[in-house]
């Protein structure tokens, strides 16, 4: 005779845990804000990088500004 069980075998689910899925969404949860976190954070590095450099070309072009207008040694001997 032909059991039921033998062709058509029951697949039960696997028991799962709500708090196993819970902490498992919080650790992708986590680990994704903390891949943001780190990208932000290299972002504001490049973004203080490129102040520093737009803040360093304003001081020497009003360096190169100021010379041009002060008096030279020579221009107050002749």
């Amino acid at each position: 005779m032909i059991q039921l069980h033998k062709w058509y075998p029951f697949v039960h689910p696997s028991p799962h845990d709500i708090r196993t899925l819970a902490t498992e969404r919080r650790a992708e949860r986590l680990e994704f804000e903390y891949n943001q976190a780190v990208k932000a954070a290299k972002v504001e590095k490049a973004v203080v990088a490129y102040e520093l450099e737009l803040y360093n070309k304003r001081a020497r072009q009003n360096t190169i500004e100021l010379e041009m207008f002060t008096p030279h040694k020579l221009d107050i001997y002749v």
